[in-house]
């Protein structure tokens, strides 16, 4: 039962992990530079099934990270359009008792707000054969599901309302 339930939330995560990707490989075209993309950033994506938040990143050079609770994975992004951008991330995908189950793949196409604040769009989830089987689920991307994210902006500092804990050093071992 514990390894089902391992499972059950390694899937949580990965559907959680609501990137920005698309099924093919997209050709970029050499006039849309993806340092002025409104995607560059940082975002917190927020479930409306009550799975943790999750964060994700893409760079101007066209990487891409996710990482939640469940875990972390690394992919690329390339921008469609003015305000669209396509991704697919990887996430290794592990049990407690079983130990290493396979890559985990997320694909998502989103658009960007008019404001650059926030972005919607669709994701699918492919999880290793092996795991798919094991839930139930069949091989291959399942989906889609929506997503949708939020900039992280820069907040100035507020008033502490304490001093910061001291932590004690664990003990050697």
């Amino acid at each position: 039962m514990r390894r089902f339930i391992s499972l059950v939330l390694a899937l949580s995560g990965l559907l959680l992990a609501t990137t920005i990707a698309a099924p093919g490989v997209v050709a970029q075209d050499e006039s849309m530079s993806m340092a002025g993309h409104p995607m560059v950033g940082t975002w917190l994506i927020e479930s409306t099934t009550g799975e943790p938040p999750e964060l994700f990143f893409a760079s101007a050079d066209g990487i891409a990270a996710s990482t939640s609770a469940e875990g972390t994975g690394f992919g690329s992004w390339a921008a469609t359009g003015d305000r669209t951008a396509d991704a697919t991330i990887r996430f290794p995908m592990l049990d407690p008792e079983a130990g290493f189950l396979g890559m985990a793949t997320m694909r998502a196409s989103v658009e960007v707000s008019e404001d650059g604040q926030s972005f919607a769009g669709t994701y699918t989830a492919e999880v290793p054969a092996g795991m798919a089987e094991a839930m139930g689920v069949p091989v291959g991307e399942l989906g889609p599901g929506d997503v949708s994210g939020v900039r992280i902006v820069v907040e100035p500092m507020g008033e502490p309302v304490a001093p910061m804990p001291e932590m004690e050093e664990a003990p050697a071992e």
